[in-house]
């Protein structure tokens, strides 16, 4: 089967899934409906606010939701994932190498995962887990992740970017933050933990106090000391 049949022919698959495939293009869905899956390549995917959509897969773009919308899960390879006030997702937000923000009264039913993008939160909900493996992440205000926070090793065989997947992980956590589970590193890395958050049992890496809003310095993560 040529290329441009194999295009027709998914291109075919997605309609009468209620998909919608955009191909070097930008896309905006509508404020007040009701929309499918989305699938872009090359094109930011930009939904506003209060609109439903279902997943949203997007390879070198941005996804961006505006405030208190909702959606049942989100993946980008290279974009950049922003979650607006008080959107909902019933699902997962995964990214390889993009950043991903989460705003004041967002809920995240399921993950929140990064390869080597980083992951802010401020005043969110995540009701999985957080995961990254070479990211940084920082958690401020009444952050609360109910299923803890893994900072696994590098998958050998999902190699993106050598580099960048051997720095080791920061996890920053501010006051008023709220971590249940365990916070298990495979590998070391740097978490800074205020005094006023509360966290559970922590494997694999040292914590470092701070007292105030935010750590006094940054740390060079690829020198932390490791358990």
């Amino acid at each position: 089967m040529s290329g441009m049949m194999r295009r027709v022919v998914l291109l075919s698959t997605l309609a009468m899934a209620g998909c919608s495939f955009h191909i070097d293009r930008a896309t905006t869905l509508k404020s007040g409906r009701l929309h499918g899956s989305v699938y872009s390549v090359d094109g930011d995917v930009r939904v506003e606010p209060s609109a439903h959509v279902r997943k949203i897969s997007v390879v070198d773009g941005d996804i961006v939701l505006g405030q208190s919308a909702h959606t049942s899960g989100l993946r980008s390879v290279d974009g950049r994932i922003e979650l607006g006030r008080d959107v909902f997702c019933s699902g997962d937000v995964k990214s390889v190498s993009g950043h991903i923000t989460l705003a004041d009264g967002v809920l995240v039913k399921g993950d929140v995962r990064t390869l080597t993008g980083t992951i802010e939160a401020d005043n969110a909900v995540v009701g999985g887990q957080l995961e990254t493996v070479a990211g940084r992440v920082r958690l401020t205000g009444t952050t609360h992740v109910m299923k803890g926070i893994a900072l696994p090793k590098p998958d050998p065989h999902m190699t993106v970017n050598d580099h960048e997947e051997q720095r080791l992980p920061v996890l920053v956590i501010g006051p008023g933050v709220v971590i249940e589970g365990p916070i298990v590193a495979e590998r070391g890395g740097v978490l800074k933990v205020s005094r006023q958050a509360k966290i559970g049992a922590v494997r694999g890496l040292l914590v470092q106090w701070f007292d105030g809003a935010a750590p006094a310095l940054e740390h060079n993560p690829d020198r932390s000391a490791v358990e």
